[in-house]
């Protein structure tokens, strides 16, 4: 999977998320000014993704409740 950035034609920005088959799998419910706010929107999902799927994996904590 990779991000795209997108022009809405409207002097807008959204990113999508498309698979292999160049499907979109998820587009931003928001719009950017500027193509590079778009890319750092990208950027930050797939990261929060990314520590969400960690945490998910990590397995129980030692830390009491």
């Amino acid at each position: 999977m990779h991000f795209k950035i997108r022009s809405t034609g409207r002097h807008l920005w959204t990113w999508v998320l498309l698979d292999a088959t160049q499907m979109t799998v998820l587009e931003s419910d928001r719009t950017f000014p500027s193509e590079t706010q778009a890319s750092a929107a990208a950027l930050a999902f797939a990261k929060l993704v990314t520590r969400a799927g960690r945490s998910l994996t990590a397995g129980p904590s030692n830390a009491l409740l």
